[in-house]
């Protein structure tokens, strides 16, 4: 996504759900919802769509991407296989690269204690992608925030239920440990069942059957399931 602010601001209400999956995105009202002129909005709207967080139909405008189950399942897919090349290839923190993470999955603690949503999913992102950007893989890290971002609008569901929402910074300090071990078949073990139990979540959560997502529900979901073998550090 263009690094623009309005861009940014037009996210977020889809990021919290003000804008959900599959609505409409009302021109006027959001222009002036966010103070904007129309002429700015449209070029933010068509960032968003480039990045497949919006759809465009023509006559009806921009509505937001809305994911079935077959789609829910290929992005798990495609993060799977991208996410255990980037954590193959991170280069170990210094000790400020480490407080970062320690702060960020702080944040996670205290906003689910305190049951705030919002700021959860961007301390959850801001843990996830701090992590991520220690690869030197620039190219593949941007189509994970790309996934991140169209699918953020689902992440908030499974973030809302309360037992999930307990166990993310736990999630969050294993993965910490794995670094400071340097531990790379475990960080990308325990990145693999934090994402496994958010899916699993969601598709309990959406009542995804998958009926006619044969070829989705085969494809494979972790680093094991790809076959990947991370030799000890």
């Amino acid at each position: 996504m263009v690094d623009d602010p309005l861009a940014e601001a037009l996210y977020r209400l889809i990021r919290t759900g003000e804008l959900s999956p599959g609505q409409r995105v009302d021109q006027r009202v959001i222009s002036e919802r966010l103070g904007v002129s129309r002429t700015p909005l449209r070029e933010a709207l068509r960032a968003l769509e480039v990045d497949g967080i919006l759809t465009r139909t023509p006559n009806a405008g921009y509505a937001v991407a809305k994911l079935s189950a077959s789609d829910l399942l290929q992005y798990y897919s495609m993060r799977a296989f991208l996410e255990e090349q980037v954590l193959r290839t991170i280069e170990w923190p210094t000790k400020d690269g480490l407080r970062r993470l320690r702060r960020a999955n702080e944040n996670c603690r205290l906003a689910a204690e305190a049951g705030a949503l919002e700021d959860l999913l961007a301390a959850n992102r801001d843990f996830h992608l701090s992590m991520f950007r220690l690869s030197t893989l620039t190219m593949m890290v941007n189509e994970v925030e790309r996934i991140w971002r169209v699918s953020d609008p689902y992440r908030a569901l499974h973030l809302s239920n309360r037992d999930r929402r307990s166990h993310v910074a736990v999630d969050h300090q294993k993965m910490i440990e794995a670094i400071e071990a340097r531990d790379t078949a475990a960080l990308i073990e325990l990145q693999d069942a934090h994402r496994a139990t958010s899916r699993s979540l969601l598709q309990d959560m959406l009542g995804l059957g998958m009926s006619g997502s044969t070829a989705a529900m085969r494809l494979p979901q972790s680093a094991a399931d790809l076959g990947g073998r991370v030799p000890a550090a």
